[in-house]
Protein backbone atom coordinates (compact mmCIF):
# COMPACT_ATOMS: atom_id res chain seq x y z
CA UNK A 1 0.00 0.00 0.00
CA UNK A 2 1.33 3.62 -0.51
CA UNK A 3 0.06 6.62 1.20
CA UNK A 4 0.47 9.46 -1.59
CA UNK A 5 1.59 12.32 0.69
CA UNK A 6 1.45 15.15 -2.36
CA UNK A 7 -0.91 17.82 -2.47
CA UNK A 8 -2.56 18.07 -5.87
CA UNK A 9 0.03 20.95 -6.94
CA UNK A 10 2.29 18.05 -7.28
CA UNK A 11 0.47 15.55 -9.15
CA UNK A 12 3.40 16.20 -12.44
CA UNK A 13 5.82 14.52 -9.88
CA UNK A 14 4.39 11.72 -8.91
CA UNK A 15 6.49 8.14 -9.14
CA UNK A 16 4.40 6.52 -11.71
CA UNK A 17 6.63 4.22 -12.75
CA UNK A 18 7.17 2.53 -9.07
CA UNK A 19 2.83 3.33 -8.68
CA UNK A 20 2.17 1.20 -11.54
CA UNK A 21 1.30 -2.05 -11.94
CA UNK A 22 -1.76 -4.70 -11.05
CA UNK A 23 -2.66 -5.08 -7.66
CA UNK A 24 -1.31 -1.83 -5.99
CA UNK A 25 -3.28 0.26 -3.65
CA UNK A 26 -2.41 3.58 -3.50
CA UNK A 27 -4.49 6.12 -1.18
CA UNK A 28 -4.72 9.77 -2.94
CA UNK A 29 -4.66 12.29 -0.40
CA UNK A 30 -4.31 15.14 -2.73
CA UNK A 31 -6.99 18.06 -4.13
CA UNK A 32 -7.30 19.35 -7.34
CA UNK A 33 -5.57 22.85 -6.10
CA UNK A 34 -3.30 24.05 -8.51
CA UNK A 35 -1.50 26.27 -5.90
CA UNK A 36 -1.01 26.10 -2.55
CA UNK A 37 -3.00 28.59 -1.41
CA UNK A 38 -6.71 26.99 -2.12
CA UNK A 39 -8.59 30.16 -3.62
CA UNK A 40 -6.20 30.23 -6.32
CA UNK A 41 -8.00 27.75 -8.74
CA UNK A 42 -7.84 24.33 -9.44
CA UNK A 43 -6.05 21.74 -12.25
CA UNK A 44 -8.33 21.14 -15.05
CA UNK A 45 -9.06 18.17 -14.83
CA UNK A 46 -12.39 18.05 -17.02
CA UNK A 47 -15.04 15.83 -16.10
CA UNK A 48 -13.08 13.30 -13.99
CA UNK A 49 -12.00 14.13 -10.09
CA UNK A 50 -9.21 14.39 -8.85
CA UNK A 51 -8.48 10.49 -8.33
CA UNK A 52 -10.37 9.18 -11.28
CA UNK A 53 -7.45 11.56 -13.21
CA UNK A 54 -5.12 9.80 -10.95
CA UNK A 55 -5.83 6.69 -11.92
CA UNK A 56 -5.62 6.96 -15.38
CA UNK A 57 -2.05 7.79 -15.10
CA UNK A 58 -1.66 4.25 -12.70
CA UNK A 59 -3.24 1.29 -15.07
CA UNK A 60 -3.71 -1.49 -12.64
CA UNK A 61 -3.40 0.81 -9.43
CA UNK A 62 -6.19 0.38 -7.16
CA UNK A 63 -7.23 3.68 -6.06
CA UNK A 64 -8.28 5.17 -2.86
CA UNK A 65 -9.35 8.08 -2.09
CA UNK A 66 -9.00 9.62 2.14
CA UNK A 67 -7.15 12.11 4.16
CA UNK A 68 -8.03 14.78 1.95
CA UNK A 69 -10.45 16.64 3.45
CA UNK A 70 -8.65 17.02 7.07
CA UNK A 71 -5.41 19.43 7.78
CA UNK A 72 -2.63 17.85 8.90
CA UNK A 73 -2.86 18.79 12.62
CA UNK A 74 -6.08 16.32 12.38
CA UNK A 75 -4.66 13.56 11.35
CA UNK A 76 -1.15 13.56 13.19
CA UNK A 77 -2.53 13.59 16.76
CA UNK A 78 -4.49 10.91 18.65
CA UNK A 79 -7.87 10.16 16.87
CA UNK A 80 -9.20 8.92 19.61
CA UNK A 81 -11.48 11.24 21.71
CA UNK A 82 -14.08 11.27 24.71
CA UNK A 83 -16.82 12.40 22.29
CA UNK A 84 -15.91 9.92 19.85
CA UNK A 85 -13.39 8.69 17.18
CA UNK A 86 -11.85 11.39 14.32
CA UNK A 87 -13.78 10.48 11.19
CA UNK A 88 -12.01 10.09 7.73
CA UNK A 89 -13.97 9.94 4.60
CA UNK A 90 -12.86 7.34 1.58
CA UNK A 91 -13.80 6.45 -1.70
CA UNK A 92 -12.76 3.86 -4.17
CA UNK A 93 -13.91 1.60 -7.05
CA UNK A 94 -12.19 -1.57 -5.68
CA UNK A 95 -14.20 -3.29 -2.64
CA UNK A 96 -10.94 -5.24 -1.53
CA UNK A 97 -8.80 -1.86 -1.59
CA UNK A 98 -11.53 -0.06 0.04
CA UNK A 99 -11.52 -2.49 3.04
CA UNK A 100 -7.62 -2.63 3.88
CA UNK A 101 -7.87 1.23 3.84
CA UNK A 102 -10.59 0.98 6.22
CA UNK A 103 -9.11 -1.69 8.29
CA UNK A 104 -6.00 0.57 8.34
CA UNK A 105 -7.87 3.99 9.21
CA UNK A 106 -9.41 1.86 12.24
CA UNK A 107 -6.12 0.56 12.95
CA UNK A 108 -4.88 4.19 13.32
CA UNK A 109 -8.20 4.94 15.32
CA UNK A 110 -10.13 6.89 12.82
CA UNK A 111 -13.95 6.08 12.29
CA UNK A 112 -13.43 5.06 8.34
CA UNK A 113 -16.85 6.46 6.36
CA UNK A 114 -17.27 4.95 2.82
CA UNK A 115 -18.76 7.90 0.50
CA UNK A 116 -18.76 5.19 -2.71
CA UNK A 117 -16.82 5.14 -5.61
CA UNK A 118 -14.10 7.34 -6.73
CA UNK A 119 -16.77 9.07 -9.14
CA UNK A 120 -19.19 9.70 -6.33
CA UNK A 121 -16.84 9.64 -3.58
CA UNK A 122 -14.35 11.66 -5.17
CA UNK A 123 -16.90 14.78 -6.18
CA UNK A 124 -18.14 15.14 -2.23
CA UNK A 125 -14.65 15.14 -1.21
Amino acid sequence: MYLEPRPGIAWPSLPLRELKGAGKIVVDTTNQFAAANPWRGRYDVGDLTGSEWVAERLPGARIVKAFNTLFAAFIAGDPRHEEGRQAVFYAGDDADAKAAVAALLDEFGFAALDLGGLREGGRLM
